[in-house]
């Protein structure tokens, strides 16, 4: 088909005919038989153009925040590999929640739809295109598919060739480490998990928020003018700790966000964790893992009703945060992470993307 490049070229033909017809033969050398020259090698090198299909390595799975990267790489739809490059723009589809990275090879459009699109104007051979791919919002996501635009050397012809295929990502929530009221509140939690009963008195030490009030140690915080806790040693070894989250309608996000951050921050303390979600439960812990299966599922988990209202961490999204009780404590989730922290920093050991 030709371009708009194409087109004007042999319109330019088509008045030079015309003219010679009424001037002379001139006009017809010096203008028609140039551009029947490139029209014919232009139209020549786009017919020849050989059918490719796509081999697509998506970015990995990984947290929203975080940026990974796609390739694709191009072979002939024999599989044989392609004699020579020819001139193309390549467009990858990526759906909304990945988005594509501009560079100096590759320019990205918004779509209609809320997708985008990355194009390469690129010679198209053996070696492969790659882009990177930031993580703007978790769920799962899909690359593709592509369209193929082989061009001439003069760009006087174009052919689109569909690219068909898909692969899908997984953007994990971002977890976020916990800070020092955090810690303080699920280590509390944490020694009474491992038994009810009181082990040995440990120390006095100032309140943080979280602990419970019945620890307070009156005589002293009199003495004192200011709130003291009374620290008991742990008695027995861990047991499970049971966490439930829900999330109101606009709340999943953070419901998502807050349980990954609470429950690797358990595990990751040698606690095991039992987590019940709107539609589903599962173990989570150091000795049987779940780590990667519980990022799976708040990876698309969806809005709804709190399981279990009697768990040790009770745990409800809302649009601009969550709320985590912690065995009766209340705390807003951004009050117990470290916002320091970037989101490399944050992921805990042994979880991979």
């Amino acid at each position: 088909m030709l371009t708009r490049r194409g087109r004007a070229v042999a319109g330019i033909a088509a008045l030079s005919v015309l003219l010679a017809a009424t001037f002379g033969p001139r006009a017809l050398n010096a203008v028609v038989a140039p551009a029947a020259v490139v029209l014919a090698a232009g139209y020549l090198q786009v017919r020849n153009t050989p059918d490719v299909t796509v081999d697509r390595t998506p970015p990995a799975d990984a947290h929203v925040g975080e940026q990974r990267s796609a390739e694709l790489a191009f072979q002939r739809r024999d599989g044989g590999a392609l004699a020579r490059p020819f001139l193309g723009d390549v467009t990858e589809r990526v759906q909304a929640g990945l988005r594509p990275v501009e560079s100096e090879a590759a320019s990205v459009a918004e779509r209609a739809d809320g997708d985008a699109e990355i194009t390469f104007r690129t010679a198209v051979g053996d070696e492969p295109l790659s882009y990177e791919v930031a993580y703007e919002a978790r769920g799962q996501h899909t690359v593709g598919p592509a369209t193929l635009t082989a061009t001439d050397a003069f760009g006087l012809f174009e052919r689109e060739i569909e690219l068909r295929g898909t692969e899908t990502t997984i953007v994990y929530p971002r977890v976020r480490r916990l800070g020092t009221v955090g810690r303080r509140s699920l280590g509390r939690l944490q020694e009474y998990s491992r038994s009810d009963q009181r082990g040995e008195f440990e120390e006095l030490r100032e309140y943080v928020p979280g602990d419970p009030l019945r620890d307070i140690h009156w005589k002293t915080t009199a003495k004192r003018d200011e709130l003291v806790v009374t620290e008991f040693a742990a008695e027995t070894d861990a047991e499970s700790v049971t966490v439930a989250a829900g999330a109101n309608a606009d709340g999943a996000d953070a419901m998502a966000e807050a349980t990954a951050s609470v429950v690797l921050g358990l595990v990751g303390d040698g606690v095991p964790v039992e987590l019940s979600l709107p539609r589903g439960e599962m173990r989570v812990g150091p000795e049987y893992g779940g780590q990667q299966a519980m990022l799976r599922t708040l990876a698309v988990v969806e809005s709804g009703p709190i399981p279990d209202p009697d768990a040790d961490v009770v745990i409800k999204g809302l649009s601009d945060d969550a709320s985590v009780d912690v065995r009766g404590s209340q705390h807003r989730f951004a009050e117990l992470v470290d916002s320091r922290l970037s989101v490399d920093a944050a992921r805990p050991a042994g979880v991979e993307s």
